[in-house]
């Protein structure tokens, strides 16, 4: 193979792998954590491998393709970061190993491809169950393993699972932090927390009537006030015309008096005029200004109403029940309303600002899992497991495959060994060791083995001990790793265009 051209190719996987040895050693339940310092001193400390990648300002072409399918992964798993670029660094690093016995780089590819397909049918074919309710529970904790939440685990794995059986996803499912007290303090509430607070404070009864409104109490509402040109010749007729916002305010506040004879709250996404506010204030009505439209949403959802686009549009108010509550100095507003809602948000208490940001990604990857199962995914046995079953089926389905693209099914057999030997690597096993005890285990017959992070050396039934992954997140795995590896081994050659 001609030098001149092999070496754009060797650079762009050295580059590659020196991203993915970045994250490599926080794979597994005893993963280790990385600092991250920003020129502003900020901090983090997290194992999250999509975290750190994120913060990673890679310059080279070949390692922000690494970084790419990391965010992929992340987008539509929530978790499995670590795994993926671990295994696209161990595929490139085995390519090299062909390359170096002649295997041509396209060969490479199309073996690598034809192993992944191999791959994925045996994954979904002979490895995947069906999860049950105690299942979705294992599959939270797995997620969880390793992470700052897991002295927490069974109380945050059942909330997490309680959440996304409400609200149907984990995109619906909001997540609040607290500083102060512990994870075993967190709780769901079946409702909305909105995190402002009533323009003026009022005392306004636990159970009171609530208006949802976008925008139409500012005096320059375009619906309010047309533009129009109009010619003055007098200050009279400019106080007149002047006026004509306001008594349009006028009337929307009355308006809404009427809709809250008895008092109530106004949510509203724009801002209020203090005169409105003034006036809703002297009956009994609180106003809630600048709000999220995500947020007026929720509560649409849990209060049974539509959110008006103006007041003429406002019809009824709704019941709810409104809690106000401090926490730091900052008060927030629990609503709850009567109707079947599929609101829920997660209260997470925890000591500092800095910990409740690895605890709410740890949260955040538990909600992930749990709703790719209970939206129709299988699972698998985790800890690395699948990865040694399926390596071992390759090794018996490459005899059945001419030529030398055998040679590169064989490879990626071994690259997705890789994933076992470094969650036991990590735990302090000998990674040899624990290769061969897994397949030994496989040749007996036994599918669902892992390295054992309590015992070293030792290998454990995954499934036996409640560790479980959506199968969807190890598919999802080794397709983007594959992709992005026969990416990478295509280049031959890199082109700095010209500036425009």
């Amino acid at each position: 193979m001609n030098d001149e051209k092999i070496d754009p190719l060797h650079n762009n996987i050295r580059a590659a792998r020196a991203i993915v040895n970045t994250v490599r050693t926080t794979l597994g339940p005893r993963g280790r954590d990385k600092m991250m310092v920003d020129a502003a001193g900020n901090t983090i400390i997290t194992n999250d491998g999509a975290t750190i990648l994120r913060e990673i300002e890679a310059a080279h072409p070949a390692a922000k393709m690494i970084i790419d399918i990391s965010k992929t992964q992340e987008s539509l798993c929530y978790d499995g970061t670590t795994s993926t670029v671990v295994l696209a660094g161990q595929m490139l690093a085995d390519s090299e190993n062909l390359f170096s016995k002649g295997v041509h780089p396209s060969l490479v590819c199309d073996g690598y491809n034809k192993a992944a397909r191999i791959a994925v049918d045996y994954l979904e074919s002979e490895l995947s169950f069906d999860a049950t309710d105690e299942d979705l529970v294992k599959v939270a904790q797995t997620a969880i393993s390793g992470k700052t939440l897991s002295s927490a685990k069974d109380i945050v794995s059942d909330l997490c699972v309680k959440a996304v059986k409400i609200a149907g996803s984990a995109e619906k499912v909001n997540v609040i932090t607290y500083p102060g007290g512990s994870l075993i303090d967190s709780y769901m509430f079946t409702g909305v927390v909105v995190n402002k607070d009533y323009v003026v404070e009022m005392d306004i009864p636990e159970k009171t009537q609530a208006l949802l409104l976008m925008s139409g109490l500012t005096k320059d509402e375009k619906n309010n006030t047309p533009t129009q040109q109009v010619a003055i010749s007098n200050i009279d007729d400019y106080e007149k015309i002047m006026g004509r916002g306001s008594m349009i305010l006028t009337d929307n506040a009355k308006r809404i008096q009427e809709l809250l004879p008895n008092g109530g709250v106004l949510f509203c996404r724009d801002n209020v005029e203090d005169s409105v506010i003034a006036f809703l204030n002297k009956h009994n009505i609180a106003v809630v200004k600048r709000m999220q439209e995500s947020t007026l949403r929720g509560l649409s959802s849990s209060l049974g109403v539509r959110v008006s686009h103006g007041v003429g549009d406002l019809e009824t108010s709704k019941p709810c029940t409104i809690n106000r509550e401090k926490h730091n100095d900052v008060y927030y507003l629990f609503v709850e309303g009567e109707a079947n809602s599929s609101q829920s948000t997660l209260i997470v208490r925890g000591a500092s600002h800095t910990t409740l940001e690895e605890v709410e990604r740890g949260f955040d990857d538990a909600l992930g899992v749990v709703s790719l199962v209970l939206n129709g995914g299988n699972i698998v046995a985790g800890g690395g497991s699948a990865y040694a079953a399926i390596a071992s089926h390759l090794r018996t389905e490459a005899p059945k495959v001419k030529g030398m693209e055998q040679m590169a099914i064989n490879s990626f057999a071994d690259t997705l060994e890789i994933i076992p030997a470094t969650i036991g690597e990590v735990a302090g096993h000998t990674p040899l060791k624990c290769v061969f005890a897994l397949r030994n285990a496989i040749v007996e017959g036994n599918l669902t083995h892992g390295p054992d992070v309590e015992n070293i050396n030792e290998i454990v039934d995954m499934k036996e001990i409640g560790v479980v992954e959506p199968t969807q997140l190890i598919k999802q795995a080794i397709l983007s790793a594959t992709e992005v590896t026969t990416a990478i081994l295509k280049i031959d050659d890199i082109v700095v265009k010209r500036g425009e």
